[in-house]
């Protein structure tokens, strides 16, 4: 009797552990699952992360061509350490 109540309590348990874990980690934010609202301002949310990314990647992209524009112009000053105290 006892062999037979671990076994099945066993069995609930690996039948419970499994279903919680077939379920997708982010289910909840399946799109049919959502109301009219929640998809538009999930999708809203979505675009303007897409926007803020592509305006960094820009900013990211002006900082360096104006990095290289100044180490271009600076690329030829004076750094052969000459001592002028010496005259």
């Amino acid at each position: 009797m006892k062999t037979a109540l671990l076994s099945f309590a066993t069995a609930l348990t690996l039948f419970v552990t499994t279903a919680a874990s077939a379920a997708p980690f982010d289910h909840d934010r399946d799109l049919r699952r959502m109301s009219p609202r929640e998809r538009a301002r999930y999708e809203q949310a979505q675009r303007d992360r897409a926007r803020f990314e592509q305006a960094q990647r820009q900013r990211e992209r002006q900082q360096a061509i104006e990095r290289a524009r100044w180490e271009a112009q600076h690329r030829r000053d004076r750094h052969d350490d000459r001592d002028y105290r010496r005259h």
